[in-house]
């Protein structure tokens, strides 16, 4: 972190210079719906329909909405958080109509594949999705005899809120790192090419004091692995699996007197290596208050901006996993950001400028860079 005072000329060529470092290849094209902007584009979908394949859409935080996309070009679209106070980059819907399509630091309701009319035919490949806040998520179409709608789709250091659809058309699927806080969070129909591993399940009681994981695959077997699933509350929570399953080297720990159970329905469930009721021993949590991530309600990331889910030195965790890996979400030297800012892409604050200065003066502007 630096802080340095510069000029706003200054400012803006260091802006500049720090978001087109890596990507110097490429348009940016920034959009700001705040008072007072004046970007050429206040929503997503038009800059996405000015864009070229291959360019970059830059999302400035607001309080509204930036609507929502179809996207039918290769294309990247960044913000600044998905939970940061004050500073969360929000769209609506994502249709995702092409291949190569990358998604960092925002928050959004919901993203589908829609194949039809698409500019060119799929399979949808390489879709990205990193550091966002999404209620749901659906990889492919549900088609009954499937020819592939989508492959080689990543998820990864984001907060899923809702349920999450693996489809039979949808293959080479990998959900890791992430924080699944939902009673529903994945239906998957595919067995053979999806990997859901070294994420966190974080139970709430709000709706109901069980998490049902769902594999409607009557052939296959779903695999989870090196997971977390974590409880506050003073009775015992239920994972219940329906469907067959397969899982290894997973922990569970409740914050409150009760204990995680797993159950099974419509298949068979088999479990090994699981470290039971195990407290993974993070670096700072606290208990006690009810929206941060060791909380008993639903889980607000700002709520309690200090929470850090790294693993202490003593942590059981550490060597858990499969092989003595790390379970949960820094397997791999992975950099979970709780609050969504997005890796590789730097943040910059104004800490202080002038409040007046003479005609044709120079106005002093603090800045505060940090890069994630």
């Amino acid at each position: 972190m630096k802080n340095a005072t510069k000029t706003i000329k200054k400012t803006l060529v260091l802006y500049l210079l720090l978001i087109s470092s890596s990507i110097l290849a490429q348009t940016i094209i920034t959009i700001d719906n705040n008072s007072g902007s004046t970007t050429t584009y206040q929503t997503v979908q038009a800059a996405h329909d000015a864009a070229t394949a291959g360019d970059i859409i830059y999302v400035q935080p607001s309080g509204t909405s930036y609507g929502s996309v179809t996207i039918d070009k290769e294309l990247t679209i960044v913000g600044r958080s998905h939970s940061e106070t004050t500073k969360v980059s929000q769209l609506g819907t994502v249709i995702i109509r092409s291949s190569d399509v990358t998604l960092k630091g925002l928050s959004f309701s919901s993203l589908n594949p829609q194949s039809s009319g698409a500019p060119i035919a799929p399979p949808f490949l390489r879709l990205t999705i990193s550091d966002c806040r999404a209620s749901s998520l659906q990889f492919g179409e549900g088609n009954a005899a499937p020819t592939v709608i989508m492959d080689d789709i990543k998820v990864r250091g984001c907060l899923l809120v809702g349920t999450n659809y693996i489809y039979e058309d949808a293959t080479n699927v990998l959900f890791s790192n992430n924080i699944f806080s939902s009673t529903s969070p994945i239906y998957t129909y595919n067995t053979t090419s999806a990997v859901i591993a070294n994420n966190i399940f974080r139970h709430y009681y709000l709706y109901s004091p069980t998490i049902t994981i769902t594999n409607y695959s009557t052939s296959g077997t779903a695999i989870l692995y090196n997971n977390m699933f974590i409880s506050n509350y003073d009775t015992d929570s239920t994972i219940a699996f329906t469907g067959n399953f397969n899982l290894s080297n997973n922990l569970t720990y409740n914050y409150g007197t009760g204990n995680i159970i797993f159950t099974s329905s419509n298949g068979t469930l088999s479990d090994s290596n699981t470290l039971v009721d195990t407290d993974p021993m993070f670096t700072n949590i606290d208990a006690t208050n009810t929206e941060s991530f060791a909380g008993n309600y639903l889980y607000n990331p700002a709520f309690r901006i200090e929470d850090d889910l790294t693993l202490q030195a003593t942590s059981p965790a550490l060597t858990g996993g499969g092989g003595g890996t790390e379970m949960g979400l820094y397997n791999n030297g992975f950099l979970y950001n709780t609050i969504g800012n997005p890796k590789g892409i730097p943040t910059l604050d104004i800490i202080s400028y002038d409040g007046a200065v003479p005609k044709n003066g120079t106005i002093n502007v603090t800045i505060n860079a940090k890069a994630h």
